[in-house]
């Protein structure tokens, strides 16, 4: 029961990251400069 709600908030703040990681790649790319708590997150495995 617990593991299951574990999970579930995983994945959503898994999902959150991967959108918020993919909303500054594409800053980066349209020549958008980002700070540096952003270029940190990018290069964050």
């Amino acid at each position: 029961h617990m593991s299951k709600q574990c999970t579930k908030l995983r994945r959503k703040r898994d999902a959150e990251w991967f959108k918020d990681k993919v909303l500054l790649v594409q800053a980066q790319a349209n020549g958008q400069v980002l700070q540096e708590k952003e270029l940190e997150f990018l290069t964050d495995p």
